[in-house]
């Protein structure tokens, strides 16, 4: 009886410590003809591409999973007679030898046949007139998601030369994913189920569910999908009951789901903006659980798998881990960036770090401390499997731009230094700074100009992108 205790105690303890995702590699394109501001990657075979709005698209050989293996970086802004000319590409999807890419100037072919030397082959003709996001193939039928200009499809058994076949009307159509009978377009809140049971492309609508929000990716697996609806989360389909689609479980990621892809069958890899966020589909219990966690706070915008290696395709890097259980002890930051609202000199101003050890064994904290003087903070203890303590950084001001970071040193063995950049009364806007006065031409979805003080009382955002 008592060996029996054991072991059902060692069970439950396996069953309540976490899974977490292991860092193996990291790459900054630091050169300017790199992928960055990336919008989306993918893998074919051996080959991680990673698709940069700006840079390029950039070619890794992941033979060894754990590696990025930088290969080539494919400039698109000409190429195919001059017909992509300032291309800006978005998304991606391959067959066989060849890839395509939607851009700012229509659908782009790529041949990959040698991904050392990928070759674009430019503009596909009467595609530059749409704004065009996601797509999909599915033998020689590709798909691609159009806005409000609808689902486009097309003839790609001759390769280089996409014979349009028909469109599918939607109102507003992010993202699309094609099986054997059928397609799943991402209409705004509406996931729409069409189904074609001939070789003929001609899809008849099936069914259809509304969401809580707009939906950015769709991931089928066996009976069930997974659709990422961004601020409400990642919701679990069933799609085998009476052919109507019914929901499963939501779960809320903590960010912004954009991207998703199944696997290990019942798993789901989440770019959730801030973090990467593995899912769990149990269908005992009719939920999806969070089993894996890793906060990367680069903007997470795509994610790509291979076996348990997830690829996270950040807006400037990339990065590599490894979904399992994590033997050592596991350091994660809520943030890594503290930006503090202007303080007047000799005034202090204080914020909180959260810092986590996700690991199965004690976090051994060897240093801690902050390099810039102006700054002073908690002592950070060594924390338990799971455990979690609250830093109080407090900025002194004595002078403007009083940048540092606050830095911590471990036993974690994959990220044994970690970084949180800490910032107060920088050159520029602050945190809380009244919004100076501006009047600017307004470039899309209207005309004339724009002035902030015409608009008091309103909520106004404002993004900021670089030009270039």
């Amino acid at each position: 009886m008592i060996k029996i205790k054991k072991i059902l105690l060692l069970l439950l303890l396996g069953l309540l410590l976490p899974k977490n995702l292991i860092l193996h590699d990291y790459d900054a394109p630091s050169q300017q003809n790199q992928a960055n501001h990336t919008l989306d990657t993918t893998i074919d075979g051996d080959i991680l591409i990673v698709v940069g709005m700006l840079g390029g698209i950039d070619f890794y050989n992941i033979s060894n999973p754990a590696v990025l293996n930088h290969l080539d970086n494919l400039q698109i802004s000409g190429g195919g007679g001059g017909q992509g000319g300032g291309s800006k590409p978005n998304c991606l999807v391959t067959s066989g030898n060849y890839a395509y890419v939607t851009t700012s100037n229509g659908l782009g072919i790529i041949n990959i046949s040698n991904p050392s030397n990928p070759q674009y082959l430019g503009i596909v003709s009467g595609t530059n007139g749409y704004i065009l996001e996601n797509l999909d193939v599915h033998n020689n039928l590709l798909a691609i998601a159009a806005h409000e200009d609808g689902v486009l499809l097309y003839d790609i058994s001759n390769p280089t030369s996409p014979n349009y076949i028909s469109t599918i009307e939607t109102e507003n159509a992010w993202s699309v994913n094609l099986t054997d009978y059928y397609m799943y377009i991402a209409d705004g809140v509406n996931l729409i189920v069409y189904y074609s049971f001939d070789d003929s492309n001609n899809y008849s609508l099936m069914s259809s569910i509304e969401l809580s929000n707009a939906i950015k990716d769709i991931a089928v697996g066996d009976g069930y999908i997974f659709v990422a609806i961004g601020s409400d989360g990642v919701v679990a389909i069933n799609t085998i009951v009476d052919a109507t689609p019914q929901i499963i479980d939501i779960y809320n990621t903590s960010a912004l789901a954009n991207r998703i892809e199944i696997f290990d069958n019942n798993k789901v890899a989440v770019s959730d903006w801030d973090d990467v966020e593995v899912l769990e589909l149990n269908l005992d219990n009719s939920s999806l659980d969070l089993v894996g966690y890793k906060n990367t706070t680069r903007r997470t915008m795509a994610i790509a798998t291979k076996g348990n290696y997830i690829y996270s395709a950040e807006w400037k890097s990339v990065q590599i881990f490894e979904y399992g259980q994590v033997n050592g002890p596991d350091i994660d930051l809520n943030m890594y960036e503290l930006n503090y609202p202007y303080v007047n000199d000799g005034e202090s101003y204080t914020m909180t770090l959260e810092v986590t050890n996700n690991g199965n064994s004690t976090l051994d904290v060897t240093d801690a401390y902050t390099t810039n003087s102006e700054f002073s903070y908690d002592v950070l203890n060594d924390l338990n499997p799971g455990e979690s303590q609250n830093i109080n950084i407090t900025y002194t001001a004595n002078s403007i731009n009083a940048s540092g970071s606050y830095r911590i040193y471990s036993n974690d063995s994959d990220e044994n230094e970690i970084i949180c950049e800490t910032n107060g009364n920088i050159s520029g806007a602050n945190v809380g700074d009244q919004a100076p006065d501006f009047n600017l031409p307004v470039m899309y979805n209207g005309s004339g100009n724009f002035q902030l003080s015409n608009n008091l009382g309103k909520v106004v955002v404002l993004a900021f992108f670089a030009p270039n």
